[in-house]
């Protein structure tokens, strides 16, 4: 008698233990050290030897069946079942452009002082950067160029984009002829009612603030930016649109309970989302950054990694000559991280590879995780 799982349902060793993804039901079941042993024996096509209580509660799950003989699973997968190279042009699926660096406010936790943040890629931002910012033109070119990229997503970011609303409107409504799912971020302090209105249909807006109780009355997604110590106070107002962007001072000192941290960080995605994340890096892959300088990064806090400038020089001439280093960006997936590589939860993790990098000093590095694959527990 054999026992397999059902073509949706994919084993996923660790160093230690093993988990089960059902990508059908969107679920993850964690096992044991011999639990792990005994599917990774099925899998392998060896006759099951008294394992059956274990197999038949798989089977109830509706992960897997017994079969009298060997038998071949084709497993589920989404397109080619063989491992496709980039098309040309690349797949881009989604790009940030920072229209503008100006802001009047001096948050601390700005980009231009440096300070870490998980989400700080969704807020606002200023930075201490030289170079001209792009013209009104050269960004609806680029917006264009965008287009013919197929790219996605559009993430309109920048300073406070109310300083030069006029312009920013102008851009955005250019975006708007050209893509339907457009994003922008502003800060709750520099919104007004007519401002929201104006933006009404155009694009889903991100509201940044630092306050509690702008999140519970906003009706737009909320970027909530707190430290780590508040965590406990914001827990029951979290929801779909309200997304809590860290302060990390120093990640060996968190809450062990925090969300970037502790096994919520661990969430069964769509099966698009496992197979990317074969792949794929979960948020570096198919993702660029065009600065307000034209300068062209692997994500908004990458400063530091810059594949050419789009001034003087169009966007897909950019990925032509720069196009191996961008690979290496959107193919670093969880099996190329430390500690990471070892995981059996590596394709549902969420990872950032921006703080990951400013907390280690390496673009592989791991800190945020409360996890050990060698032991299989969690601190």
């Amino acid at each position: 008698m054999y026992f397999r799982l059902n073509p949706e349902c994919y084993l996923i060793r660790g160093k230690k233990l093993g988990a089960i993804f059902d990508l059908i039901d969107h679920k993850i079941y964690a096992l044991n050290e011999l639990e792990t042993e005994i599917v990774t024996s099925c899998e392998k096509n060896n006759s099951i030897q008294g394992e059956r209580k274990f197999l038949n509660e798989l089977k109830q799950l509706c992960l897997g069946n017994f079969y009298s003989n060997r038998s071949y699973i084709q497993k589920l997968r989404v397109g080619s079942p063989t491992i496709e190279k980039q098309s040309d042009p690349p797949e881009l699926h989604r790009a940030f452009i920072e229209i503008n660096n100006s802001c009047n406010r001096n948050c601390w936790f700005c980009g231009h002082n440096g300070i870490k943040r998980s989400l700080g890629c969704m807020g606002c931002n200023k930075w201490n950067e030289n170079g001209r910012p792009l013209s009104i033109e050269r960004w609806k070119e680029v917006i264009d160029e965008l287009k013919d990229l197929n790219c996605m997503d559009i993430f309109i970011t920048g300073g406070d984009l109310t300083l030069e609303w006029d312009r920013t409107i102008d851009i955005l409504d250019y975006t708007n002829r050209k893509f339907t799912n457009i994003y922008i971020t502003l800060h709750r302090q520099s919104l007004s009612i007519d401002k929201i209105n104006e933006l009404a249909g155009k694009a889903n807006m991100i509201i940044q603030t630092e306050d509690f109780n702008d999140v519970q009355s906003l009706d737009t997604a909320s970027l909530l930016v707190t430290r780590p110590e508040n965590f406990e106070n914001i827990e029951g107002i979290q929801g779909k649109n309200i997304m809590v962007d860290f302060i990390i001072e120093r990640g060996n000192l968190l809450p062990k309970d925090l969300p970037i941290t502790s096994k919520k960080k661990i969430q069964p995605g769509s099966m698009y989302q496992f197979f990317n994340n074969i792949e794929y890096h979960p948020c570096l892959g198919h993702t660029l950054a065009i600065c307000f300088n034209g300068n062209v990064i692997p994500c908004p806090m990458m400063r530091g990694h810059s594949f050419g400038n789009v001034s003087n020089k169009e966007l897909y001439a950019v990925l032509k000559s720069e196009w191996e280093r961008i690979d290496n960006f959107w193919e670093l997936n969880l099996d190329k991280i430390e500690k990471c590589c070892s995981c059996e939860f590596r394709y549902s993790c969420a990872d950032c590879r921006s703080l990951e990098e400013s907390l280690t000093g390496k673009l592989d590095g791991k800190m945020l995780c409360n996890y050990d694959p060698s032991e299989g527990k969690w601190s």
